[in-house]
């Protein structure tokens, strides 16, 4: 097997870590109907829900087979480092600017680092 590399582990990691927040999360949305009556009547609060229990099991998917660095967890990961791009970029314009910056940094990085020979190499990609 495939020496991991450190970054990969930090990444796996991470994503583990954020796949459960984002399974809590979606835990939370789906109980706030009471507190969401401002929403529209087509019960975005279990849309949200829905959305986060998507992205955390990609995420905990991504970890996982970062881990074992599985060829198919690189394209997972880049899927989902570009998704994070775009919604940072299209919410440039609302409040929170500094956190959408950071967002759109980080994701350049790990699409960087993803597209290193080594970690290429290490998922076992040409």
């Amino acid at each position: 097997m495939q020496q991991r590399p450190f970054g990969v582990a930090v990444l796996a990691l991470a994503a583990a870590v954020l796949g459960a927040l984002a399974i809590i999360g979606a835990g939370a949305w789906w109980n706030a109907s009471e507190a969401l009556v401002w929403l529209p009547r087509v019960h975005a609060e279990r849309f949200i829900a829905f959305v986060l229990l998507v992205v955390g099991i990609a995420e905990v998917m991504f970890a996982y087979g970062a881990w074992r660095l599985r060829a198919w967890a690189w394209t997972l990961g880049a899927v989902l480092e570009v998704i994070a791009l775009l919604l940072a970029l299209l919410q440039l314009g609302r409040s929170d600017f500094g956190r959408h910056i950071l967002t759109i940094v980080l994701a350049c990085v790990v699409l960087l680092y993803l597209a290193t020979p080594r970690v290429r190499a290490a998922f076992g990609r040409p």
